[in-house]
């Protein structure tokens, strides 16, 4: 009898780790970079504000890390969301799905706020391992690190926040089969004095030497692309494990 009302119980889903995105353009191009898949996006009503989000997962110490990326959604609501970002950058809430111009997202919305999401809101749930962070000598090297995590049809996304006054930007880099863990996250991060003056960074490397420039899309397929998403603040910096860096 006991073990027959235990396995009738609802397992708790643990939550995710949320990260509010500036907005919806960089909510879109966080989840909308691979042309090979169609992302699904989340909206429903958290105290009362039009939330959209994505969720998504990474390699993570002993196992995989959820992510849920979000907005605040102040406009109305359509089934999809379409974006490019090839000669030019924009994003668009629309109910069809029939431009080939834009790659595009299903939108569904639920008609209460999931539990574990809504948890992960609230700021009751916190990152319980931190990653590994260094800080790489240029943005150079933090652009090569880039490249080695990425492949023809996706790569990770270039995390921009502020913190203590210092513009950061960095990613999450999982090296996996570290001793008994699935994979040792390492964030790589480099600070500056201001903000990314656009929303990619284009790379290359010639005999001459190595070319970096900030770029408002993707234009010159010769170019290597790295994509930037603005976020309100990063959970994987500005975890306990971090307060007191310097």
């Amino acid at each position: 009898m006991g073990m027959g009302k235990k396995s009738k119980r609802t397992k708790k889903v643990k939550p995710p780790v949320a990260i509010e995105v500036s907005d919806i353009l960089n909510l879109a191009r966080l989840a909308m970079s691979r042309v090979d898949v169609q992302p699904l996006f989340w909206y429903f009503k958290w105290k009362r504000q039009p939330i959209l989000g994505y969720l998504s997962s990474i390699p993570y110490w002993y196992g995989n890390l959820p992510i849920f990326a979000y907005t605040k959604l102040n406009c109305s609501l359509k089934g999809y969301i379409a974006y490019m970002s090839v000669e030019r950058e924009e994003v668009v809430l629309t109910d069809s799905n029939d431009d080939n111009r834009y790659m595009y997202g299903a939108v569904v919305e639920t008609e209460d706020e999931p539990p574990f999401i809504m948890e992960a809101l609230s700021g009751r749930s916190k990152l319980k391992e931190n990653p590994v962070i260094i800080k790489a000598g240029n943005i150079n090297s933090l652009i090569r690190m880039l490249m080695i995590l990425s492949d023809t049809n996706s790569s990770p996304p270039l995390w921009y926040f502020e913190f203590k006054g210092k513009h950061l930007l960095g990613l999450i880099a999982p090296f996996f089969d570290y001793y008994d863990a699935n994979a040792l996250p390492v964030f790589f991060y480099v600070e500056s004095d201001t903000k990314p003056p656009a929303s990619f960074i284009r790379y290359i490397s010639l005999k001459t030497g190595e070319e970096i420039s900030y770029v408002p899309c993707i234009s010159d397929m010769k170019y290597f692309y790295g994509r930037i998403v603005n976020v309100k603040s990063m959970p994987f910096f500005t975890s306990s494990g971090s307060e007191g860096r310097k």
